[in-house]
């Protein structure tokens, strides 16, 4: 019995010696003598977002075998070759281009001089496009106008991720220029030399984001919604002011002589009753149809004295169109339809400026003088200069 044991125990190692060595002969081939050889996978993989472009980078390898490495991005689907010798001692950087819009995954991978992989770093970026560059706000205008020769632009402050403002603007050749100072996000105001004046200028702006590599320019240049205001000519238009309201010599065909003094200005009636009257100035232009000006501010001279106690103006009217305004109506306000804007003055300026928030045409205006700071209700206005331009010239 014990030798039947003996011979079973001997017949069951021999089978499974058999069985072992039969299925060893299956997988044996695919077993790579000493282990598969994995090389030192990339370290300190970073990444710069570019518009529409990506800078990768990370320490070349110490270890001489390592030869190469390869970028995969879109599931493998494309790829970029690296090859080290390209690179000194230190820094990998490759740029990958032509990307969209979108986020991105990236798979750096390292080789051998024996064609061995690493194990991929992976590393997941998204560059910047057109659809990031339009989510960004343009500058405005503020106002534009003429100072001599030159034009002093002012724009509202920067925005987000905003790093320059440049113009293009025709200078008093006729010629369409492209400035080579640029506005920095902390300033506001640009002087272009030598403008054309009655002329539109144009800005675009640069962007960056505050991680970027890139800065980028829109690609389309913005008009100004106005053109470079000037002192209109005023000496040839009719002015007339409701009637008893001139004081002596100071008749309201000063306040357009172009002369600021307390002997060339306009004085309304010192007649109790009729000072504290509503007072309307009525004015021409005179201008021919098709070139009717575009008014976009007026500056009002008041008393020189610094002394408040002069300064009389306090509410004001303005009215723009292409019919005459009579300054004798009985209530100019209610009468004159719709006003182009209304202006409260200050007692401190001697200078005070009405800037219309959206600039009128029309060949004649009407300044509604409603109350004063005086208590007899004087008003003095000392000159006016209305700034506009001729928008059929504009271009």
């Amino acid at each position: 019995m014990k030798d039947m044991k003996k011979i079973i125990a001997i017949i069951c190692f021999a089978a499974a010696a058999f069985s072992c060595a039969k299925q060893d002969s299956v997988y044996k081939e695919f077993i790579v003598e000493g282990g598969h050889v994995y090389p030192a996978k990339v370290k300190v993989l970073n990444a710069l977002s570019g518009f529409q472009r990506i800078a990768l980078e990370w320490e070349k390898p110490f270890d001489p075998s390592l030869k190469s490495a390869k970028v995969y991005w879109d599931n493998y689907s494309q790829s970029l070759d690296v090859d080290y010798a390209q690179f000194a001692d230190g820094n990998v950087s490759v740029l990958i281009n032509d990307l969209e819009d979108r986020a991105y995954t990236f798979d750096v991978v390292n080789f051998d001089d024996k064609g061995n992989r690493s194990l991929a770093q992976e590393l997941s970026v998204t560059p910047f496009g057109n659809n990031w560059l339009l989510s960004h706000t343009e500058r405005s205008v503020a106002n534009a106008v003429m100072d001599g020769n030159d034009a002093r632009i002012n724009m509202t402050k920067s925005t987000m991720e905003m790093t320059a403002t440049q113009f293009r603007y025709y200078n008093e050749a006729g010629e369409k220029v492209e400035y080579e100072k640029i506005l920095v996000p902390e300033e506001n105001e640009m002087v272009l030399p030598n403008a054309k004046k009655g002329k539109r200028f144009e800005f675009r702006s640069a962007y960056k984001p505050e991680k970027g590599m890139d800065i980028v320019w829109t690609p389309n240049w913005s008009k100004s919604p106005d053109a470079l205001a000037y002192a209109l000519p005023t000496n040839t238009w009719d002015v007339t002011v409701t009637k008893d309201q001139e004081f002596s010599t100071f008749t309201v065909d000063k306040i357009f002589d172009g002369v600021v003094s307390s002997s060339n200005r306009w004085h309304s009636s010192r007649t109790a009753a009729i000072a504290k009257n509503v007072k309307v100035i009525a004015i021409d232009s005179k201008v021919e149809a098709g070139k009717e000006y575009t008014i976009t501010s007026l500056e009002f001279f008041l008393n020189t004295s610094s002394s408040k106690t002069y300064h009389w103006i306090r509410e004001v009217y303005l009215y723009i169109g292409d019919k005459p305004f009579d300054p004798d109506v009985e209530d100019p306000v209610d009468t004159y339809g719709d006003y182009t804007y209304k202006m409260t003055f200050n007692q401190n300026d001697i200078v005070q400026s009405m800037n219309l928030r959206a600039s009128k045409a029309g060949r004649y205006m009407a300044l509604v003088f409603t109350n004063s700071y005086n208590t007899s209700g004087y008003i003095d206005l000392w000159e006016l200069v209305p700034y506009g331009y001729i928008a059929s010239e504009a271009e």
